[in-house]
């Protein structure tokens, strides 16, 4: 199967042509040695419908290529830590979040990710650039996303960071739960994650208690509607929006719990109740018309 077409790929300049129009050659600076990083990591895509069979590979192709230029962006940084682009860097050698999760013989090793941490936790901490890395990897499984969004939730005093990351917080604990929950009932998955995650985090999860992280999941979440309520993310909405609708569904929609009542109309116009059909196997099936 030929390799999809259109991905080009960039080599980084060692030098660029001085302004002064005299021909001489400088060194690269630090924003454009990053900026030559970021074009080629944005031009990782397919732009084209793919086959399954495609998709799989270009999977892998995406993933690998942007885990080889993380390293470069950490490198970047680590030989720059003094340089506001540093901090730009590292951010950028974050971004790729393995959230399906991939299997590690398709998406590869993300051996950035444990430096790039590190370093942001280390020296920008305490930035207002942060937000944005807190929305992303809340959806995340690898233990430097709960280490750094605890940190972040401590330490940083910006409250619109501090709202991102509370809830980033919540929805991190109450998401890997649910995965916990997958892997138990698919050892093929538990397998995958091992490979990706590492087994001795794993199996330290598997040996939590779930209703204490169930808990903290919850407070968490009352604390982000509670104290940032107002602050807005990404998409439009607030922090309070989200935090509610998350512990709604944690209070009466999880597995086991009691589901609220609906009251409405059937297919023949009959009113009904949910409660009307207590004891029996239901099945809700819901949609709205354009």
């Amino acid at each position: 199967m030929r390799m999809v077409q259109g991905v080009l790929v960039l080599m980084l300049g060692l030098s660029v042509a001085a302004a002064d129009g005299k021909g001489q050659d400088r060194p690269a600076t630090t924003k454009e040695q990053y900026q030559a990083l970021l074009k080629e990591y944005q031009l990782a895509s397919s732009g084209r419908v793919l086959t399954d069979e495609e998709r799989m590979k270009f999977v892998g192709h995406v993933y690998r290529l942007r885990n080889k230029l993380a390293l470069k962006f950490v490198e970047l940084a680590e030989k720059n830590p003094r340089d506001p682009i540093a901090e730009d860097a590292l951010i950028q050698a974050v971004w790729q979040v393995n959230s399906t999760p991939w299997p590690v013989e398709i998406a590869g090793r993300d051996d950035a990710r444990t430096r790039a941490f590190a370093l942001l936790q280390r020296d920008h901490v305490r930035s207002d650039k942060l937000g944005s890395v807190c929305q992303r990897i809340c959806f995340g499984f690898c233990k430097e996303y709960e280490t750094f969004l605890r940190a972040v939730l401590e330490e940083n005093p910006h409250r619109q960071v501090q709202g991102l990351a509370c809830l980033g917080l919540a929805h991190f604990l109450s998401n890997r739960l649910q995965r916990l929950d997958l892997v138990r009932e698919q050892p093929d998955l538990a397998r995958e994650f091992k490979d990706l995650f590492g087994k001795d985090y794993l199996e330290e999860l598997q040996r939590q208690d779930r209703s204490r992280v169930t808990k903290e999941a919850e407070a968490l979440f009352e604390r982000a509607a509670a104290k940032y309520g107002e602050v807005k993310i990404s998409d439009g909405s607030t922090v309070g929006e989200k935090a509610r609708a998350e512990l709604f569904e944690i209070r009466h929609l999880c597995v086991g719990k009691q589901a609220p009542e609906i009251e409405g109309k059937d297919q023949d116009g009959k009113r009904f109740k949910l409660s009307d059909y207590r004891g029996k196997v239901v099945l809700l099936d819901f949609w709205h018309q354009q």
